[in-house]
């Protein structure tokens, strides 16, 4: 069992974690760096952090799924149910800015050691391909929520010069590859169509591309976390999602995750300035309106982050955005992860819900009640565009006449005036 590891953040050794005797995570920092914090729920003015914000930061920076911590125990001949091991193994291309690698490994990692291996398409063919698609997937919804329902794997690769390379050691990576949740039909392509749909909008979202790798489709998502430099070098800029900045390793609200209104508090309480605060929080809800608007199932929180710069926060581009519309399922297990008005039905949402959640949040009700009202009328013709762009390919043929009438219906659903506005407390 590793012992200790190296915390790395923008060219400094920021801070070291280990395993104290008691078994817990214990998290010091060094005074060096430029003050940007690993998390907000680990705050550099404390200079030690120990116990459950600790863990459930690490813990993100490694693939949910135990089936991949044990390919990755099985690469590296480490503990899969370790964390220190795993990221001892991996931890120098992790999500955000953040680095880990043991004391040793310190001058090496920061001087970049590493290197670019060239990935034709076959090799990322058999990649995508190895990740265990399940060839029985159907256009029926496995559960409430996908994560609970089904595993999504990725492959991060670097684009360079119109080229695919894998980075080894110290290398960034760019863009995450995604063929699609197992047991669901076509989920990559309708990932992309959402999140294309959310720029259309007008919304801040990560650029995604769906693309084929030979016989193999992936949604190819450009990391906001990475940026290239004046002299065109690749960059981490760090970020980290919403759950760690809470310090909770619950994502879903119905299973004590974080709230609307937490995560508004939490952009408020954080924000340097109340300029930077109202951005964020109207950025916030404008990801919740989307999401709700195309029936997300699993716009948890981990599927929200803020970008941090020195005392600087600020929410980060959208992603992970995807409607469940186009599968069948029952009305009662459409569902929502984060409640809207005090209800996580799609069904029961309406204009008294988007009312109730302003009051909840402390924002004005008929502005947010607007633009809620301003996205959905937007949307169906936004997504409808974002199949027209992929150019008559049989897939998205198929989608749209499974989307296209139901996600109309559920976008005037959403924000209709209640049957009943009295007692729905309009």
């Amino acid at each position: 069992m590793r012992r200790e590891l190296a915390v790395l953040l923008g060219g400094h050794a920021v801070a070291t974690v280990e395993r104290t005797r008691a078994g817990t995570l214990r998290l010091t920092y060094t005074g060096d760096g430029d003050g940007t914090p690993l998390s907000l729920s680990l705050p550099p003015g404390e200079v030690t952090h120990t116990g459950a914000p600790v863990h459930s930061f690490l813990d993100a920076l490694l693939p949910e799924s135990n089936g991949v911590r044990a390919a990755i125990g099985r690469a590296h001949g480490v503990d899969p149910g370790e964390l220190l091991d795993l990221l001892g193994a991996v931890g120098r291309d992790c999500a955000g800015a953040v680095q880990l690698c043991p004391p040793a490994d310190v001058a090496a990692t920061l001087a970049r050691s590493g290197s670019l291996e060239l990935c034709p398409d076959g090799e990322i063919e058999v990649r995508l391909d190895a990740m265990e698609l399940d060839e029985d997937s159907s256009w029926s919804m496995p559960g409430e929520h996908w994560s609970l329902g089904g595993t999504q794997g990725k492959v991060a690769l670097r684009r360079q010069d119109g080229a695919w390379f894998v980075a080894h050691g110290a290398e960034p990576t760019t863009h995450i590859l995604k063929p699609g949740i197992r047991r669901l039909r076509a989920q990559a392509l309708i990932e992309h169509v959402s999140m294309r749909a959310a720029h259309l909008v007008g919304l801040d979202v990560a650029g995604t591309e769906y693309a084929a790798f030979r016989s193999q489709n992936a949604i190819v998502v450009t990391r906001f976390d990475r940026f290239t430099d004046a002299a065109g070098t690749v960059q981490r800029r760090h970020q980290e999602d919403l759950c760690q900045a809470l310090g909770t390793e619950a994502k879903y609200e119905q299973y004590a995750g974080p709230s609307a209104a937490e995560v508004v508090r939490l952009l408020r309480e954080a924000s340097p300035r109340p300029a930077a605060a109202r951005a964020n929080v109207s950025r916030f809800l404008d990801g919740l309106i989307f999401n709700s608007v195309i029936g997300a199932p699993d716009a948890h929180a981990r599927n929200y982050a803020v970008l941090l710069d020195g005392e600087e926060v600020t929410l980060a581009p959208l992603y992970d955005v995807a409607t469940g519309l186009a599968y069948d399922q029952p009305a009662e297990q459409r569902v929502a992860s984060m409640r809207i008005g005090g209800t996580f039905a799609f069904a029961q949402m309406d204009a008294a819900a988007w009312h109730r959640l302003a009051d909840e949040v402390r924002v004005d009700r008929d502005e947010l009640l607007a633009r809620a009202r301003q996205i959905a009328q937007l949307v169906p013709s936004a997504v409808s565009t974002a199949l027209d762009e992929l150019g008559g390919d049989p897939d998205a043929e198929q989608v749209r006449r499974r989307l296209e009438g139901p996600l109309a219906e559920h976008a005037r659903g959403v924000v209709r005036e209640p049957a009943h506005p009295r007692a729905a407390g309009a």
